[in-house]
């Protein structure tokens, strides 16, 4: 029996370590997706150095999995226009944005670090006042976190699979009155009827039509596009429609996430590689196509939107609340649909001027100013404030953290 607990304790360590193998292989293969450089980012953005106390100002402190501009899909695209946006008071709100292998730079006037930076990372901890994360993987964790520390903590919702991934009840007793959640749509927080509204808002991702909009008249739109060509996105019905049209040219733009499905050797299906310079793609787009399995709204389709583009996408609750009566509608598994109506767009001009304008309109009543002042205010007003007494982690709770 002494034999067997002395050998207890290190099945333990070796499980431990394990584990920390499988996360820190985890973080490096989605890096993975970056489109710039480590070293680029050192030799353009400023280093910080201080943490200075927050003072009177509200200190934001985000846990990610991933941020912009290595990677820029939908969620990391919506952190950052809401960071960018409250740094706009810098005497009013102090954000940080921690995510595995991410330089200690400024990064767009949020100041951003390495997750595995444990010395830091509790520094900011400690003088932060509210816990953000958009990311399922850590939403445990920071659960855990709002419990010792009190600090409030806020759940980011982007997708169908972070709401189906949490069994049993969404709200822990554990931090009661101090956990809140923000649906990117209302078909999304539909999903969880039995969610009290005084601890959720909605905040549709927010698009500024100003910063897409491609002026028509100076570049060539020949393209058919798919933004993110994984299976989920459409990466294979791309591929069907370029080989039943061989008349029209195709793009597919590499995504940042998931497995991407891609067929060369297709004469006019042409892929480009993750870019964050996504105004030029839209600058040589006739017709934007998201044939989605699972959209819980449809970022892309205002971008495009913003510069007249007409879209066609699959009917999901969230692209039909983002898109409305400005998006043409087609069944995921209908081929021939899609083929009708994209040979519709590229021959009929009246149709394609009235969807052209329709999308333009769509793209421009959806005004952002509203929406992040009513975050701002739901922040400043609800979340903050109910903050309540804890503790600070001890040595041991902050070198498992995160691991």
């Amino acid at each position: 029996m002494a034999k067997l607990a002395s050998i207890q304790p290190i099945l333990l360590w070796c499980v431990i370590a394990l584990v920390a193998i499988i996360l820190l292989y985890f973080d490096a293969s989605i890096r993975q997706s970056r489109n710039v450089s480590i070293r680029e980012a050192r030799t353009k953005w400023p280093v910080w150095e201080h943490l200075e106390p927050p003072n009177r100002r509200i200190r934001i402190l985000w846990i990610n999995q991933d941020y912009v501009p290595f990677v820029n899909a939908g969620s990391e695209i919506c952190t950052h226009q809401l960071n960018t946006y409250l740094m706009k008071k810098p005497y009013k709100f102090d954000v940080f944005v921690a995510s595995p292998s991410y330089p200690r730079q400024t990064y767009e006037n949020v100041r951003c670090f390495d997750l595995n930076d444990t010395e830091l990372l509790h520094q900011v901890l400690q003088s932060s006042h509210i816990l953000m994360s958009h990311s399922g993987p850590y939403r445990q964790q920071l659960i855990w976190l709002s419990h010792i520390t009190g600090k409030p903590f806020v759940s980011w919702i982007h997708t169908d699979n972070y709401v189906n991934g949490v069994n049993g009840e969404w709200n822990d007793p554990r931090i009661l009155g101090r956990q809140w959640t923000v649906f990117n749509s209302k078909s999304l927080r539909n999903l969880r009827p039995e969610l009290p509204d005084m601890y959720l808002t909605i905040m549709n991702p927010t698009v500024d039509f100003h910063n897409y909009a491609v002026e028509k008249d100076k570049h060539v739109r020949k393209y058919i596009t798919l933004s993110n060509v994984n299976d989920n996105k459409g990466g294979k019905l791309l591929i069907q429609l370029a080989k039943a049209l061989p008349e029209y040219e195709f793009l597919g733009i590499m995504g940042g996430y998931r497995a991407q499905i891609v067929e060369n050797g297709i004469p006019n299906l042409r892929y480009m590689t993750h870019t964050t310079e996504i105004k030029d793609i839209y600058a040589q787009t006739a017709i934007l196509i998201m044939p989605s399995k699972e959209e819980t709204w449809g970022r892309s389709a205002v971008e495009a939107m913003s510069s007249g583009i007409p879209v066609v996408v699959s009917p999901t609750p969230g692209l039909r609340e983002c898109c409305q009566d400005a998006a043409i509608y087609c069944d995921r598994g209908d081929l021939g649909a899609w083929i009708a109506t994209l040979r519709r767009l590229k021959t009929d001009t009246e149709y394609y001027k009235t969807m052209s304008a329709r999308a333009l309109d769509r793209a421009r009543s959806l005004d952002p100013r509203s929406s992040l002042e009513g975050i701002e205010s739901w922040i400043e007003n609800k979340v903050y404030p109910s903050a309540k007494p804890g503790r600070q982690l001890n040595a041991l709770e902050k070198n498992m953290l995160f691991r």
